[in-house]
């Protein structure tokens, strides 16, 4: 009876390593096809949030348009994955572009500033 026990709480800690293991690499496996993927055209989005389309793909930098005329260079590891593209005759896509009940919001518009203070001193 002992010795099974001790091979229980021998297997059990083990078991959990390998399953750790293989989950990580078939994370990293998935994480190595979305960057050979990568390619100009593509909308993004990266680990900050940052939503984009790519420009230019280098070996370690990627270069992103956030908005129309705007470019910023990227580290390429910081893409955290490519944003599907809505067909047109999608059914779960409003014409807003809203998937569901997710709302969209549009960056491009310029937020108004706070109202001035009207508070004296």
């Amino acid at each position: 009876m002992q010795s099974s026990s001790s091979l229980l709480l021998f297997a059990i800690p083990v078991l959990l390593i390998v399953m750790m293991f293989v989950s990580q690499r078939r994370r990293q496996r998935t994480f190595d096809q979305l960057q050979s993927t990568l390619q100009p055209g593509q909308e993004v989005l990266t680990t900050a949030g940052l939503y984009a389309r790519v420009v230019e793909v280098g070996d370690t930098v990627v270069v992103l348009e956030p908005a129309p005329g705007t470019r910023i260079r990227w580290d390429r590891r910081a893409i955290a994955s490519v944003v599907p593209a809505a067909s047109p005759t999608d059914p779960t896509v409003s014409s807003t572009g809203a998937t569901g009940s997710t709302p969209v919001v549009d960056t491009t518009k310029h937020l108004d500033p706070p109202p001035a203070s009207t508070d004296e001193k």
